[in-house]
């Protein structure tokens, strides 16, 4: 498992298509960002500001899928908010989902700085990818991940999504409740697919233990 470190300018989120949302953060006081999902060309955010965002502003902004004000607290307000960069191909979320994850996003006037968690050839597939969208990551260190190890760590992120909506449909129930095709149905994708993924992660899985 590979750890890369990388960075974009605010340039570069200009290229994306999220700056808007970044500058409405930072008027509120931004303290703090923490990735709750990614898929690529977007992901969902759970936001600290100090002072409530404009939300009107908010609302309209075209990268902004869905937003909630989830918690108000003595010295801040938390939202959660769901985004897509406009300007990013959706190819990448097709290479975010070899991914492990992202971790310990930090933004600050220069842009963005985050760790790309996954196999060598992921994390080379996403930073191509924004390349190719026009973007410029600067890969500022890469090594072996040393975050928290969990056994779920193993898997991809497609992968982790696949076999948790099994295990929470039922699937490893005796007897099983749903098939691969149920599972396929909910999350949209081949039982094909959803078979191969259920097997490289119960292999994954196993191996940590066998």
């Amino acid at each position: 498992m590979r750890e890369a470190e990388v960075s974009v300018s605010d340039t570069d989120l200009a290229t994306m298509g999220v700056d808007g949302l970044l500058s409405l953060a930072q008027e509120a006081g931004l303290l703090n960002v923490e990735e709750l999902a990614c898929r690529g060309n977007g992901a969902v955010l759970q936001v600290e500001v100090e002072r409530r965002i404009d939300e009107e502003r908010l609302t309209v902004l075209n990268c902004v899928d869905e937003w909630n004000h989830v918690a108000e607290r003595t010295d801040s307000h938390v939202y959660v908010i769901s985004f897509t960069a406009p300007d990013l191909p959706e190819s990448l979320e097709e290479t975010a989902a070899d991914l492990v994850g992202t971790c310990n996003p930090e933004v600050d006037d220069g842009g963005a700085t985050m760790s790309l968690v996954g196999p060598h050839e992921a994390i080379s597939g996403q930073i191509s990818e924004y390349e190719q969208a026009g973007v410029s990551p600067n890969l500022q260190r890469i090594g072996g991940y040393e975050g928290p190890k969990y056994p779920l760590d193993e898997l991809t992120a497609r992968q982790r999504e696949v076999i948790e909506t099994a295990w929470e449909m039922g699937y490893y129930e005796v007897p099983k409740e749903v098939s691969a095709g149920d599972i396929a149905a909910e999350i949209d994708l081949e039982s094909s697919t959803v078979n191969e993924h259920l097997q490289r992660a119960e292999r994954n899985l196993l191996g940590q233990f066998l």
